[in-house]
């Protein structure tokens, strides 16, 4: 569930926008690989906070996609450092390496479940006091109403 509604899974297009926005790198899109890819890195998360669990499935995606850094340069962009080549292979590489940085920071403990009824998004915590509950607004109205109607009635 996504902020109470049920996910629905990306298709080309869906991928090519997140690709677009996080790595710049839009290639040939494979959406099963994409799929597997992603589902992956859910289940390493989902297992916080054991991050030892989280750890053991980060490593095993960063040995499978042979994440290493490397210096790039696109046409006219100064260099700039990516984690893998472009493809579903490279995607996860990237997303991999920065799931790992994470987990090796003292930001792991900002990253939260929405404590909402219908959601299973993940966010980090931005808030200076670490009081977060809720991935959203949507989320948090949707919990208040439902704790108002269930106090009135």
């Amino acid at each position: 569930m996504r902020q109470g509604r049920p996910a629905v899974p990306p298709d080309a297009d869906d991928i090519r926008a997140v690709l677009r926005l996080t790595t710049n790198r839009v290639g040939e899109v494979d959406v099963a690989a994409y799929a597997s890819g992603g589902k992956a890195l859910y289940d390493a998360l989902n297992r916080l906070p054991d991050v030892d669990g989280a750890v053991d499935l980060v490593n095993g995606l960063l040995r499978e996609t042979k994440a290493a850094p490397q210096l790039m340069r696109d046409d006219g962009a100064p260099w700039h450092l990516h984690f893998g080549m472009p493809g579903p292979t490279g995607w996860l590489a990237e997303f991999a390496t920065a799931v790992a940085m994470l987990l090796g920071s003292d930001d792991v403990e900002r990253l939260r479940r929405c404590e909402a009824t219908r959601c299973d998004d993940l966010f980090l915590d931005a808030t200076r006091s670490r009081t977060q509950r809720f991935c959203s607004t949507a989320c948090q109205n949707r919990t208040k109403v439902a704790a108002h109607r269930t106090r009135s009635s």
